[in-house]
């Protein structure tokens, strides 16, 4: 796609290690006794919904939202683990939300926050800047409404006082360096622009033919499929085993067990009722993978549940001065709801020049307005509407 194509440009992707850094995360590694999986930046930065993310990424070179800069970049309070049998708070979770009433609306509004840390130099200062950018999503209840979406780019600024002192100390510049790892090319190590006010907005208004949302982790649904779901695990179970069995054939087929953590994980981001929602976090509860941290405040300063359902950690080049730092992923959870309040997260692992261990590195998180709303769609000020048709 040219849109992603260009957004590849404007926010280049951080730079290879050295061949002296791979060697020792590699060592890291083999210590760790298992193969680290680091998702593609692509992957971690991508917006949920796939049509969206091509028409905001035109227009904007880097990712974020509007929240307080404190309580953004706070670093992780350590999460209180969960007792013997920690699952389980996953299954009373999910006796607490099957008992809520469906939800009602017009529209299911999900607006999108993503945040993201940049190692940047100037004038002999280093130091760390937030960017920032947020999409909001009305998906209609009647496919024969409009489905809209709109992504601005927020600011690009420094991420902390200490920074904004380096900044300034830098004489203020508006252009600044991407730190990156020795021997990358000069065409990969772009400059970034720093911008305080919100900028570049861009919006898509258009029915969806038949109504088909434009998550397709489980294939091309509606709401009325969503609404469909059972309500009772075992069958869930099932019916998430039809989807991975109709998948299409041009895309990657992983193995069931594989596709049924991901699936279900996608489901707690969806529109689905409570009931749903409660069978969902039963079935994860049984998995493997599945591993419940105990409590932790979210990148917006809000009380979740910490939850792993795929074991990823690895390793970054773009802070520290003479080696990888590590990192680690996981899923903050509504604790009242079970929805999802911040994915993708992204978690220092141990601190290192300029990074303090369990600072927010980048994630995903849905804005607290997020839901089922009575309220319709306007088309924003200022925005300019995107005619490249919906996929």
């Amino acid at each position: 796609m040219d849109e992603l194509s260009l957004l590849a440009r404007e926010l280049p992707d951080a730079p290879p290690p050295s061949a002296e850094v791979v060697e020792k995360a590699r060592l890291r590694l083999a210590a760790a006794q298992h193969k680290p999986v680091r998702p593609g930046r692509a992957d971690r930065r991508g917006l949920v919904w796939g049509w969206a993310l091509g028409a905001a990424a035109a227009t904007v070179a880097v990712v974020m939202a509007v929240v307080t800069l404190a309580s953004n970049m706070t670093t992780v309070p350590a999460p209180m683990l969960a007792p013997p049998g920690g699952n389980d708070a996953l299954l009373r979770l999910a006796d607490q939300i099957a008992k809520l009433p469906d939800e009602r609306g017009d529209y299911w509004r999900r607006p999108l926050l993503n945040n993201g840390l940049i190692r940047v130099r100037a004038d002999g200062e280093t130091f760390n800047v937030l960017s920032s950018s947020r999409i909001d999503l009305w998906q209609p209840r009647d496919p024969g409404d409009p489905v809209q979406a709109e992504q601005r780019q927020q600011f690009v600024r420094p991420a902390t006082e200490a920074d904004e002192r380096a900044w300034r100390a830098a004489g203020s510049p508006v252009t600044v360096q991407r730190v990156c790892t020795p021997g990358t090319r000069t065409g990969d190590c772009a400059k970034v622009q720093l911008r305080s006010k919100p900028s570049q907005c861009v919006y898509t208004r258009a029915a969806e033919p038949g109504g088909v949302l434009g998550d397709s982790r489980l294939g091309e649904l509606t709401l009325a499929d969503l609404a469909a779901l059972p309500s009772d695990a075992e069958q869930l179970r099932e019916k998430l085993r039809t989807y991975w069995n109709t998948r299409k054939d041009s895309q990657p087929k992983d193995s069931f067990e594989k596709f049924l953590t991901t699936s279900s994980a996608a489901l707690l981001e969806l529109p689905v009722k409570p009931s749903v929602r409660a069978a969902t976090l039963r079935l994860l509860a049984g998995l493997p993978t599945t591993k419940v941290r105990g409590s932790i405040t979210d990148p917006l300063g809000r009380t979740g549940i910490e939850v792993i359902f795929i074991k990823s950690e690895s390793f970054t080049a773009e802070f520290g001065t003479d080696d990888v730092v590590a990192q680690r992923y996981t899923t903050i959870l509504d604790p009242h709801t079970g929805t999802v309040l911040a994915t993708n997260v992204e978690i220092a692992a141990e601190s290192t020049e300029g990074l303090a261990k369990g600072t927010f590195m980048h994630y995903q998180a849905w804005a607290p307005e997020a839901g089922w709303t009575s309220e319709r769609p306007e088309r924003p000020r200022g925005c300019r509407l995107s005619d490249r048709p919906l996929p």
